[in-house]
């Protein structure tokens, strides 16, 4: 049985938590990337399998009805957070407010990132932070989901595009306190790649514990592939430096599905849309910083309705109108796909013979050099300018 094109598979997990008998698992494949497998002995031929699938499902989009700038004023929560820390003030509101549950990403015990969730305040720093990675879903969340909606719990959801659309698939009807955040996904890493790479720079680094693994912050590690151990760095490495980062930033090693995703459209397939600013202030003045601010589009009337309940609430957040079509201006994600690196082919090529550390430091090697060199080079003449600055300064002032 051919649940859909493998190509279009995005590793959602709707069929696997739709299946009565359990007879579909995930398994990665020769690319490391997570696809269906059917037990055929399991298997009952129900279909519903193929029914529940978002790529077999002609989905609702919706062009947003307004669109914002927004931050986290309190720097101390905001710290960890990507961007301006708009899910975590959505998630506070959910649970104190609505008494309701949070399901996002996070690492489990393993540090494998997981969708997961929670109804505590105090939890939610685990869930703060982009992870480059594909976060499992796993086999029972969307079942989760449904559970609380019937208990007639808020549920907020936060995910990718296409694990909206597959807890969407999988509800196969809309509830009226479910409210879905779906992140402006520049695509991801299989779960496989970013798990072997922290393998590898743990025992390269002699890396004894790893409480932490952050891609961004409010703070001198955002853009960074930063390891922790409890509030203790012990591993940096600028982004488009480090070949993991490199890999994803660069599109050389993100999943098959996400050069063609279907939802990297001005449509939106979830309530509220969050993400970077970015752009913000290029062309239309912005009176406040633009550094780390996100950018929240309301979907749908439910997700209007919910932002400004929020917006009434939060005394600690700042939301400021802007025009979408600013935010469009930035085409990756919102537009189009993002593009496949022309180092692509030679990478999925070595993954098959060597895995994925020594794979993506083939292809990348002399890209890597050369941004390191860049920077170098940057830093070089910025330092090199500061005497001619302060003597300029002194002439003026004297």
């Amino acid at each position: 049985m051919i649940i859909c094109p493998e190509n279009n598979c995005s590793g959602c997990y709707a069929c696997a938590n739709a299946c009565p008998k359990q007879a579909i698992s995930l398994s990665v494949d020769k690319y490391g990337e997570l696809h269906p497998v059917i037990n055929e002995n399991k298997c009952i031929q129900c279909n519903l399998c193929i029914r529940v699938c978002p790529n077999n499902i002609q989905q609702r989009f919706n062009y947003p009805l307004k669109c914002y700038a927004a931050w986290i004023t309190d720097r101390d929560k905001r710290r960890k957070c990507a961007s301006g820390g708009i899910g975590t003030i959505l998630s506070e509101y959910v649970i104190n407010q609505l008494n309701g549950v949070v399901f996002g990403s996070r690492y489990n015990e393993d540090l494998t990132p997981v969708m997961s969730y929670t109804d505590k305040v105090e939890d939610l720093d685990n869930f703060k932070g982009s992870r480059y990675v594909q976060s499992i879903v796993g086999e029972k969340t969307y079942y989760k989901v449904r559970h609380y909606l019937k208990e007639g719990r808020y549920v907020l959801f936060i995910g990718t595009p296409c694990q909206i659309s597959g807890l969407k698939g999988y509800l196969q009807k809309d509830y009226d306190h479910l409210i879905t955040v779906d992140l402006i996904c520049h695509g991801c890493c299989p779960t496989s790649y970013f798990i072997e790479e922290i393998s590898y720079l743990k025992q390269k680094n002699r890396i004894k514990y790893i409480s932490d693994i952050r891609f961004r912050g409010n703070d001198r590690n955002d853009f960074c592939l930063s390891i922790w151990n409890d509030n203790k760095r012990v591993f940096k490495a600028v982004g488009l430096e480090q070949p993991y980062f490199a890999g994803f930033l660069l599109g050389t090693s993100l999943r098959e599905n996400c050069y063609s995703c279907q939802y990297a459209r001005p449509e939106r397939i979830s309530d509220l849309t969050i993400g970077d600013f970015i752009g913000l202030g290029r062309i239309v003045p912005f009176k406040y910083s633009t550094a780390n601010v996100s950018s929240v589009t309301l979907n749908t009337n439910k997700g209007l309705l919910f932002y400004q309940d929020v917006q009434k609430t939060c005394s600690d957040m700042k939301s400021i109108e802007r025009d979408y079509s600013e935010r469009l201006m930035y085409k990756p994600s919102l537009l189009e796909p993002f593009p496949r690196h022309y180092t692509n082919a030679a990478f999925r090529e070595a993954y098959i013979s060597s895995g994925f550390s020594p794979a993506i430091r083939k292809v990348l090697s002399s890209t890597i050099r050369h941004n390191k060199m860049k920077r170098l080079l940057n830093t070089w003449t910025y330092v090199y300018r500061i005497p001619r600055k302060l003597i300029r300064m002194l002439k003026d002032r004297f």
